[in-house]
């Protein structure tokens, strides 16, 4: 790994550590920024995304063990896909 590539991934992991943190505290302004700057390149936006994935990996194996993890981010996905899909999306959310 390069110098450069080195500095870019500490920069999406630094932007998706401050965007949980941001989520966490319900701020959306602080989340909009971050963002907003990880949108400077599609490879920093990637990069971005890949860190906020490997973030959340962790904190979900750290709470749930491996084989926890795995499954509640199986049912996370089959539950929204299933929602995005809802012909009457709102009367989940009643």
């Amino acid at each position: 790994m390069s110098t450069v590539e080195r500095r870019l991934a500490a920069r999406a992991n630094q932007r998706a550590a401050a965007f949980a943190r941001f989520q966490m505290l319900g701020d959306a302004e602080g989340m909009q920024v971050v963002l907003d700057e990880s949108r400077e390149s599609e490879r920093a936006h990637l990069s971005f995304l890949t860190a906020l994935a490997s973030i959340a990996g962790t904190v979900a194996t750290t709470a749930f063990g491996r084989e926890g993890a795995l499954d509640y981010l199986q049912t996370v996905a089959a539950s929204s896909a299933a929602l995005s899909e809802a012909d009457d999306i709102d009367r989940y959310f009643d």
